[in-house]
C-alpha cells in the first residue's frame, strides 16, 4: 500500500489529486501504454532525443522539474484525517501501481539520470479513468498548449547570471540590435515578434547561427557553467575563448564589423537574403573561416572584413531564397562561398 497526502480538485469534469513524490516510488513502477503497442494506448512512441535533452538537463545543478506528471490508478480510498487528505493506492510488488496519461518523457528523463533518487516531484492522479477518459485528458493537455517562440524563451536568459552559450549569444543580440550606428540596430526581433517595421531578422536564428562559432555542444557547456566546472578551449573555434572569457563586447564588435562589410557588398541582398534565416546561418558559417585568417594577421577590423568579402561578391549577390531555406540549401550556399573564397586566398 502506497500513502500519500493529497490535495483534492473538484472540476466539472471530475476529481483528481495534486500530490508529489519521491522519485524512487515511482520510477519502474508505472505503466505507459503506448497506441503502437496496445489498441487501447494513448501515448506517443518515444522520442530518444528529447529524453537525452531532459536527461541532461536533469543532470545539471540547478535543474527543476515543476510540471506534474499525471497518472491513472486503477483504484485508490481516500482518508481523511481533520483537514488533510491522504490517498491509498493498493500496490503490488510484481505490477505497476499506476499509468503515466502525460509525462512520459520527463519520467523517461528521470529513470536515465544517475541521482534521480534526489527528486522530490509533482503528480496529479485520476481514479480508475476509461480508455476514453484517458484519451480526452491527454488530448486536452497535448492540443491547448501554445508554443512559446524560441525568441522569447532566448530573451528570458536576460535574467540569467551563468555564461551559459545562449546566454552570451542573446547579450551578444542585444549589442547589435541596440548599437544605433551598426549595421543590425533595430533589426533584431528580440521577441520573436516584430516591435516595429524595421525588425526583421528573429533573435533566435542569430543566437542558433552564432553558437556553433562558440560550442560543438551547446548542452554539455550548459550544463558544465551551471555546475561551476571548467570549459575547455577548442582550436577549431577560435572565438570559443571570447566565450570562454564572457567578452560579449569584443564578439559583438566582431560580428559588428563583419555585417558592415557584409551589407558594404551585399548591396539588395542585405534584405533579401542575408537579414533571412538562411542567410545569416549561411554567411556566420563562412565568418567561422574568414576569422581564423583575421586571427593570425591580428586584424579583424571592418576594413579587414571588407577587403575579404568584396572578392566574393559576385557569389554573395548571387545567393537567393529561390534555391530553397532548408539545410541543403544553406549547405549548398556556404559549399559555394566557401569555394570562391579559397581560389582569393
Amino acid at each position: 500500500m502506497l500513502e500519500i497526502a493529497v490535495f483534492p480538485i473538484e472540476q466539472p469534469g471530475g476529481a483528481f489529486y495534486y500530490s508529489k513524490i519521491k522519485t524512487r516510488d515511482i520510477v519502474g513502477k508505472l505503466s505507459i501504454r503506448r497506441r503502437s503497442a496496445h489498441t487501447d494506448g494513448v501515448q506517443r512512441d518515444l522520442a530518444v532525443k528529447r529524453i537525452r535533452e531532459i536527461s541532461d538537463y536533469l543532470s545539471t545543478a540547478d535543474a527543476i522539474l515543476p510540471t506534474p506528471l499525471v497518472i491513472s490508478v486503477p483504484s485508490a480510498e481516500l482518508r481523511t484525517d481533520n483537514d488533510d487528505y491522504y490517498l491509498q493506492i493498493p500496490t503490488d510488488d510484481d505490477n505497476p501501481w499506476g499509468e503515466i496519461i502525460d509525462g512520459q518523457h520527463r519520467y523517461e528523463g528521470l529513470r536515465h539520470i544517475d541521482n534521480f533518487d534526489q527528486y522530490e516531484i509533482p503528480i496529479c492522479i485520476f481514479i480508475d479513468l476509461s480508455i476514453e477518459d484517458k484519451a480526452t485528458v491527454f488530448s486536452t493537455i497535448n492540443s491547448t498548449q501554445v508554443k512559446v517562440p524560441k525568441s522569447y524563451i532566448y530573451d528570458l536568459f536576460d535574467y540569467t547570471d551563468s555564461n551559459t552559450p545562449i546566454k552570451f549569444c542573446h547579450d551578444i543580440c542585444k549589442t547589435l540590435n541596440y548599437d544605433e550606428d551598426g549595421p543590425l540596430s533595430k533589426r533584431i526581433k528580440m521577441l520573436g515578434r516584430k516591435l516595429n517595421d524595421s525588425e526583421v531578422l528573429s533573435q533566435a536564428a542569430l543566437v542558433d547561427a552564432i553558437v556553433p562559432l562558440i560550442s560543438k555542444n551547446e548542452k554539455l557547456d550548459d550544463k558544465q557553467v551551471r555546475n561551476s566546472e571548467r570549459l575547455n578551449p577548442d582550436e577549431a573555434l577560435p572565438l570559443r575563448q571570447l566565450y570562454i572569457d564572457g567578452n560579449s563586447l569584443v564578439f559583438a564588435k566582431i560580428l559588428r564589423n563583419y555585417f558592415q562589410a557584409l551589407k558594404d557588398i551585399s548591396e539588395h541582398n542585405w534584405e533579401q537574403y542575408v537579414l533571412r534565416s538562411i542567410g545569416v546561418k549561411v554567411f556566420l558559417r563562412l565568418l567561422g573561416r574568414i576569422v581564423r585568417k583575421g586571427l593570425e594577421e591580428g586584424n579583424l577590423s571592418q576594413d579587414f572584413f571588407f577587403s575579404t568579402l568584396i572578392k566574393i561578391k559576385p557569389e554573395a549577390l548571387a545567393c537567393t531564397t529561390a534555391d530553397g531555406t532548408n539545410k541543403r540549401a544553406e549547405d549548398a550556399a556556404v559549399e559555394r562561398l566557401s569555394t570562391a573564397l579559397g581560389q582569393t586566398y
